[in-house]
Formats: C-alpha cells, sequence, structure tokens
C-alpha cells in the first residue's frame, strides 16, 4: 500500500510547488513598497545585515498561505485565488522580519485575516505612490559603523524620506590606534569611497544616506572624500531609542554656538569645537605646546545629547566653516590642528567642509581619558 501511495503523494506536493518569481515581480514589489516595511506604522528600511554581511531584508509575506496549513489558505477561493496564482504581487507583501513572522505566527494570524492585510498593503502602496517627487528619489545607504558590533538594520524616525535601494558598509570594528592603524584605517575609507560611488552610478542614485558610528578621525576623513558626491542626509543615532534621526520635527535649531578667538600671528591654528564634551585649551597645549593661535567653538551646556539634529549639525559646520575661513584670510597658517568633541554626524559634515585648497593641512586627533596626553595624533587631511 505504501508503494501505490507514493507517486501520489510525489503528484500532490508537485501541484504546490511554488511558481519563482520573476526579476520584474520582484522589482515591482520593492519599488511599490518604497523599500519600506508594509506592516501599518512600521518605518524600518528593508536592508539589512546578518553577520555583518549586507542583504535585502525584505521577507516575502503571503496575504493567503501558499502551503494547505499555512496562515489564512483556508481564504483561498473566498478571494478567488487558485493554489497556481498565490504567488503572484497581489498576494504578497514586502515586509521586515518581525512583522512578517507576526502576521503567520500560530499566536497571532488569527488578528489578521486577508481583508486587514489586503487593505494595509493598499495603503502602504498607495502612501508610496502619493510621496512627493523629491522623497521618490533613489538613496543608497553607506553604514560606516565601526564602534561596536554590526547594526543589523535600519530603524528610521518618521517616515523614511526616500526609497532606499541598496547600501555599502563598513562595520568591521576599528581597534588599531596605531600610526599604521590610522594610515590603514583612511585606506579602508578610500576603497568604501570607491564602492558607494560606483553603487550611486549602478544604482542612478539620485540622493546617498549616510549611518555614521565610528571614531572620529575616521568620520571627518570619510566626510571629507563624500564632498564631491550626490546631495547627502546624514543621520545620527540615538542611543536611548536605538533609531537614526535627521530633520528635527519642527525644523527649528535648538542649539546656540559661541566662539572665541586667540590670534597671536603663530605659525599653527589649534581649532577646538566643544558638543558633545569640553574641549579644555590645558589638553590642546599637552599636544602643542604654548605656540598656537586658536578658534574655539562651544554650544550651550556641551552634552552627548544635545546634537541629533540636521538644522543643529548645519549651523554649527556653517558657522565653524564660516570663522576658521575668515581667519585663513588674515592669516598664513602651516597647519590646522582639530580637536573635536562632538556627534558622528558632525564629524562627517565637519570633514565636508575642509576646503583643501584654502585649509591646507589638516591634523585630526582621537581623544583618549587614559592616555596622555588625552588627544592623541590620528591622521592628516
Amino acid at each position: 500500500m505504501a508503494k501505490n501511495n507514493e507517486p501520489k503523494k510525489s503528484e500532490e506536493k508537485s501541484k504546490i510547488r511554488r511558481r519563482t518569481l520573476t526579476s520584474v515581480e520582484q522589482a515591482h514589489l520593492w519599488v511599490a513598497c518604497g523599500g519600506i516595511c508594509s506592516y501599518r506604522g512600521c518605518n524600518k528600511r528593508l536592508i539589512l545585515t546578518t553577520d555583518g554581511v549586507l542583504t535585502n531584508g525584505g521577507i516575502i509575506a503571503h496575504i493567503i498561505g501558499h502551503a494547505k496549513n499555512s496562515a489564512r489558505h483556508e481564504y483561498m477561493e473566498e478571494y478567488e485565488f487558485t493554489q497556481d496564482t498565490l504567488e503572484t504581487p497581489r498576494n504578497l507583501m514586502l515586509m521586515c522580519y518581525d512583522h512578517s513572522k507576526r502576521i503567520d505566527d500560530t499566536h497571532s494570524k488569527h488578528l489578521y485575516p486577508p481583508n486587514v492585510l489586503f487593505e494595509m498593503k493598499k495603503e502602504h502602496e498607495a502612501w508610496v505612490e502619493s510621496l512627493t517627487e523629491e522623497k521618490k528619489k533613489k538613496s543608497i545607504a553607506l553604514i560606516h559603523k565601526r564602534l561596536g558590533g554590526p547594526i543589523t538594520n535600519i530603524d528610521y524616525e518618521g517616515e523614511a524620506p526616500y526609497i532606499l535601494l541598496d547600501a555599502i558598509e563598513n562595520q568591521e570594528e576599528f581597534n588599531n590606534f596605531s600610526k599604521e592603524g590610522w594610515e590603514e584605517g583612511k585606506r579602508v575609507n578610500e576603497e568604501l569611497y570607491k564602492r558607494f560611488n560606483e553603487k550611486i552610478r549602478e544604482r542612478e542614485a539620485n540622493v546617498a544616506e549616510v549611518y555614521p558610528l565610528s571614531p572620529i578621525p575616521l568620520l571627518i576623513h570619510m566626510g571629507f572624500l563624500l564632498t564631491d558626491t550626490v546631495p547627502l542626509s546624514v543621520y545620527q543615532l540615538e542611543r536611548e531609542t536605538g533609531v537614526w534621526v535627521s530633520d528635527h520635527p519642527n525644523q527649528q535649531k535648538e542649539v546656540e554656538l559661541s566662539f572665541s578667538a586667540n590670534v597671536n600671528e603663530e605659525d599653527e591654528l589649534a581649532v577646538l569645537v566643544s558638543v558633545s564634551g569640553k574641549v579644555k585649551t590645558k589638553s590642546v597645549r599637552e599636544v602643542l605646546g604654548d605656540n598656537f593661535d586658536s578658534l574655539s567653538f562651544e554650544i550651550n551646556d556641551p552634552g552627548l545629547k544635545r546634537v541629533l539634529y540636521k538644522q543643529d549639525v548645519l549651523y554649527i559646520q556653517s558657522k565653524i566653516k564660516e570663522e576658521i575661513e575668515k581667519l585663513l584670510q588674515e592669516q598664513d597658517y602651516g597647519k590646522i590642528h582639530l580637536f573635536y568633541a562632538g556627534p558622528a554626524g558632525l564629524a562627517i559634515e565637519l570633514g565636508r567642509g575642509v576646503n583643501p585648497r584654502m585649509w591646507g593641512e589638516v591634523c585630526i586627533y582621537q581623544y583618549n581619558a587614559r592616555e596622555t596626553p588625552r588627544y592623541q595624533y590620528a591622521l592628516s587631511i
């Protein structure tokens, strides 16, 4: 009897074999959802990393399940599907991993009958279609996270600003703070920048998004490299919530920047930037001695959580650039030494503001409270 049943089992399996989506269908799903999870209220970008390897993090979720014991399969005929037509974009949604599991989980799938999911899909795709041309721009992400372990996805605060097509990354932890280590870090940055530009051209991207969390000298150098690319949005990780933020909800800057200059017509200029913490003149003297001019910038009440939003970052960056270049028109400095205590996003923007034809050599320092001196020379741009 068992042998006689074997052909039937094989025949039954062949009937429910899934059709492979064409590349056009896959692209349609991605563009229709804007590269964002289709679950109502989720803004998760569908690019993630697994063990440090970038992948398309979108899970193709079935509204009406394919297998006979799968979620909502019993509704197949009611919604005018057949076993052969379930594998079509009309029955599919792109979701993040968490929500694709939630709608199919034994304990929660009863909360997601087909009408709820079809409506969710319709709402999300209509929202993507209604986006302004600005938000429909195609984006490439640059993930530069060399502190701590790799991030596995990009959680964005509020509505995602662009359709994210692809990403490149360097998430290998940086722990060699020797001269050779910093030089290797610059070389890796240059290779990453090259790949980033290639990806922009390959995907014909209009904009790019940068997610930085790395040692400050590497970020300033990376920003310097990124000066001549497509328009960038630079993000800041809000550590308490684990989401990346950019624009301020009320579009207003929240910080004020004061500055002071000490000019004695020395050959070198020290630039002190106090945003996340206070850069002390005493610490700079430990490195440079007494023979330097200085420009000191400080926000009101420096602290780790003060500067998170684009409006604040661009205000500070433009003011620092303006005052440095104003002084450079009056003085002829052989070197500029940058001592920085601030967030990662502003570090990228400071690097983008360096004008090599006017600034000359810029020496960048890494802070370590356990070292003497506390600021150690890292690299130059």
